[in-house]
C-alpha cells in the first residue's frame, strides 16, 4: 500500500524474537500494587480495563506448499488456553491459492492475560472448501505465544515463524498486528463501481475485485477489512454493495484514512494490481467524494505521464446508527409490562399434586414463571406499576368474576407495585378461586393491547409488553388471529409461556418469533413478529435454565422494541438522568432469589444463574468466549 512502512527483514525480525518484560511492568500496566524502596505504592487503576478488547490481524508470508500440483488454501485457526486445556476460537476465511495470505476476518479478544494467558495460532491447507473437520485438512505449522507478548510487542505488531511441534524448520511466517477495539453502534452501507480499468495486457481481459485496507494507526500498516466478489469481462465493474460496522472498518475513527486497492484477478491466485485509492474516511460519509483516481505506484514512478488506472466511483455511502433498547429508555421512552394468568380448570385443581397450580411453590411452574420471566421483562419499569390480570375462573368466594379479573383480590386493584406484589396476589388469589373455561386468549390480547393504544411519537415514546401464561389449550383459534392482526401495529409485544405437558405445536405456529405469515379468514395478514413463544418445561431441564430463558426472551423482544421504533422513525431522545438498572442485576446473586409466597411459612427460593444473552441490544454475553470471534 502507498502508505506502509517498508518490511523489516524476516530473517533479523525472526532471529530478535525479544523476551517478555519484566513483571514490575506487567504489573504496574494491570494496575496493582507495587513495593519500592520499603514505599508500599498504590497505582491506579482503570475500573473497565479487564473489559480492555485486541483485535487481532493475520497475515502470513512465504508458506510452505504441500501439495506437489496446487498451491496452498489457507486458513488461520484461534486456540486459547483455558484450565490447561487448549480449545478453539475462532477461525479466519480461507484463501485460495496463496501463499501470502492476508485475512479479511480478524480475531476479537479480552485483552487479559488471566482469562488468556496462551494463545495458539494454527495455519491449515484446505484440502476442500466444504468441511469444518480440521483433521480432514493438511497442517502446515503453529505459534504458541503469550498474550503477554503480543500486549506489549513494539508497534503494535510481530512477526514469529510457523513450526510443526518439534521441529525447528520454518514452515512460512505469520504476521499478527494488534489494534485495541473502541465499539461502536453505527454501520455503514457502501456501493463502489469503478470506469476504464487498466486492462491485464494488451489481450487480457477485465476480472476485477476490490479490498478496503483499514490503516493500523500503531504501525502505519494498511490491512485488508473487506474484500469483494469478482466481476468479470467488463472494465467498468459495478460490484454488489456491502454493510460493514465502523468498528471493523475504522475501529470508529471517522478521522482515519482509507485505502480501496483494485485488483485483475487470477485464478492462480497470483492476482495483479490495477491502482489504489486513498481516501479520508470523514469525506466519504459526508458524501462529498464522488469519484478517485485509482493510481498504480509503479507506473506512476516509471512514467512522468501517467495519470490514472481507471477511475473508483463511490455510488452509494450511507451511515445507519444501530440503538439499542437503553438508548430508548435513557431517553424516557416507557417501557411497561402486562402481566396476564390462566385460571381455567384444564390447570387441574390447586390442592391437587398434579395440578399446574399445585400450592407446593417448588413445582409451581406459574409462580417460576412470574419470577423468572416477569423480573426481567419488567426490568425497565420506570416508576410504573404492573397491571396484572388473571383470566378464565368462575368465581370467587365474593361471587362470580368477569373473564378477565384483577389478580390482587384483597384490594381489587390491576395495577400492582412490583413483580413480588404480583407473586403474592397470585397466590393469596389461588386459595379463593373456582377455576372455569373454557381458555379464551383473544380477550386476553385485546386488553393487554389497550396499554399500547396511545399514539407513539419522537416526543411521546413507550411500548408495552404483555405476558400471558397459559397451560397450552385455546379455544379461540380464529378470533386470536384476528386479534393478533389488528394489534399488529401497536407498540405491543406478547410473550407466552407455555407451563404443563400439554402439546404446545399450536402456540409455536401462533406465537413463536420463527413462526410463519399469519393470515386471518378475510385475506389479513400480520407482516410484523411482535411475538415470542416459549415451553416452560421444554427449557428447564437443569437448574437456573429459566433465567437463561427469561433473559433470551428479553433480547428477542428488545430487537422487536428497536425494530418498532425504527421502522416508525423514531431515535432516542437526549438522555435524562434515571437509575435504569441492568435486567441482570438483581439475578446474579443466589441468595436473593425472593420468596414465592411472602405470607406462608413453608418458604423457598428459585435458584438464579448469570444469563446468556444481553436483554439490552440481542447480543450473546457467553461466560466462555471460545463461540464469540466478534460482536
Amino acid at each position: 500500500m502507498a502508505k506502509s512502512k517498508s518490511m523489516p527483514s524476516l530473517k533479523n525480525k525472526v532471529s530478535s524474537e525479544e523476551n517478555v518484560r519484566s513483571s514490575v511492568r506487567s504489573k504496574m500496566s494491570d494496575g496493582l500494587q507495587v513495593q519500592t524502596a520499603g514505599q508500599h505504592v498504590t497505582l491506579k487503576t482503570n475500573a473497565f480495563q479487564n473489559k480492555r478488547k485486541l483485535e487481532l490481524f493475520i497475515e502470513c508470508t512465504d508458506l510452505v506448499q504441500l501439495d506437489t500440483f496446487s498451491r496452498t488454501d489457507p486458513m488461520c485457526v484461534l486456540y486459547v488456553k483455558r484450565l490447561g486445556q487448549w480449545m478453539e476460537y475462532g477461525r479466519t476465511e480461507s484463501i485460495p491459492n496463496n501463499f501470502h495470505p492476508k485475512f479479511v476476518e480478524t480475531f476479537i479478544i479480552e485483552a487479559n492475560t488471566t482469562v488468556y494467558p496462551r494463545l495458539r495460532f494454527s495455519v491449515f491447507d484446505l484440502a476442500n472448501f466444504t468441511s469444518k473437520d480440521l483433521r480432514k485438512h493438511d497442517f502446515i505449522g503453529s505459534l504458541e505465544i503469550e498474550l503477554e507478548t503480543l500486549l506489549e510487542s513494539d508497534g503494535g505488531s510481530l512477526i514469529r515463524t510457523l513450526r510443526l511441534p518439534g521441529d525447528v524448520k520454518s514452515r512460512g511466517y505469520i504476521h499478527i498486528y494488534t489494534d485495541d477495539v473502541r465499539e461502536s453502534k453505527t454501520n455503514v452501507r457502501l456501493h463502489f463501481g469503478a470506469t476504464n480499468l487498466d486492462k491485464k495486457g494488451l489481450l487480457g481481459k477485465c476480472d476485477a475485485f476490490f479490498e478496503v485496507n483499514r490503516l493500523l494507526t500503531k504501525n502505519d500498516h494498511f490491512h485488508p477489512v473487506y474484500r469483494s466478489e469478482v466481476v468479470t469481462r467488463t472494465a467498468s465493474p459495478k460490484w454488489a454493495p456491502f454493510d460493514i460496522n465502523l468498528q471493523k472498518l475504522c475501529n470508529d475513527n471517522v478521522d482515519g484514512q482509507l485505502s480501496v486497492s483494485c485488483w485483475h484477478f487470477s485464478n492462480s491466485g497470483n492476482h495483479t494490481m490495477v491502482g489504489e485509492a486513498s481516501l479520508p474516511l470523514n469525506l466519504l460519509i459526508k458524501r462529498t467524494v464522488r469519484q478517485l483516481d485509482i493510481v498504480n505506484p509503479k507506473k506512476q514512478t516509471k512514467n512522468k505521464r501517467y495519470s490514472n488506472s481507471g477511475t473508483l466511483r463511490i455510488l452509494h455511502c450511507h451511515v445507519d446508527r444501530q440503538f439499542s433498547l437503553v438508548d430508548y429508555v435513557r431517553g424516557n421512552c416507557v417501557i411497561r409490562m402486562v402481566c396476564a394468568v390462566d385460571f381455567t380448570i384444564s390447570n387441574g385443581q390447586p390442592l391437587t399434586q398434579d395440578s399446574l397450580h399445585t400450592m407446593d411453590e417448588e413445582k409451581n411452574e406459574y409462580s417460576q414463571t412470574l419470577w423468572t420471566v416477569g423480573k426481567v421483562l419488567s426490568s425497565f419499569e420506570q416508576d410504573k406499576k404492573i397491571p396484572a390480570y388473571g383470566f378464565g375462573a368462575q368465581a370467587s368466594s365474593n361471587g362470580p368474576l368477569p373473564y378477565m379479573f384483577a389478580l390482587d383480590r384483597e384490594s381489587g386493584h390491576v395495577e400492582l407495585e412490583n413483580i413480588d406484589t404480583v407473586i403474592d396476589a397470585y397466590w393469596k388469589r389461588l386459595e379463593d378461586v373456582k377455576l372455569g373455561g373454557p381458555t379464551y386468549l383473544a380477550p386476553v390480547i385485546q386488553q393487554i393491547a389497550a396499554y399500547a393504544e396511545k399514539e407513539v411519537s419522537q416526543s411521546s415514546q413507550h411500548y408495552t409488553i404483555g405476558l400471558v401464561i397459559v397451560d397450552g389449550i385455546v379455544n379461540d383459534v380464529d378470533s386470536l388471529i384476528d386479534t393478533l392482526i389488528d394489534v399488529g401495529n401497536l407498540p405491543l409485544s406478547i410473550v407466552v409461556v407455555g407451563v404443563g405437558p400439554a402439546d404446545f405445536r399450536l402456540m409455536d405456529e401462533l406465537f413463536s418469533r420463527n413462526r410463519r405469515q399469519l393470515r386471518s379468514k378475510e385475506g389479513k395478514t400480520l407482516e410484523r413478529i411482535n411475538t415470542d413463544f416459549l415451553s416452560l418445561r421444554r427449557h428447564a431441564t437443569n437448574p437456573g435454565v429459566n433465567d437463561s430463558m427469561a433473559r433470551e426472551v428479553f433480547a428477542n423482544i428488545s430487537q422487536q422494541i428497536v425494530t418498532f421504533f425504527k421502522s416508525k422513525g423514531i431515535v432516542p431522545n437526549l438522555p435524562t438522568k434515571m437509575n435504569v438498572k441492568q435486567p441482570w442485576d438483581e439475578c446474579n446473586n443466589v441468595s436473593d432469589a425472593p420468596p414465592t409466597r411472602p405470607s406462608s411459612p413453608r418458604m423457598h427460593k428459585i435458584s438464579q444463574q448469570v444469563a446468556a444473552r444481553c436483554p439490552t441490544c440481542g447480543h450473546v454475553m457467553e461466560s466462555d468466549a471460545f463461540n464469540t470471534c466478534s460482536l
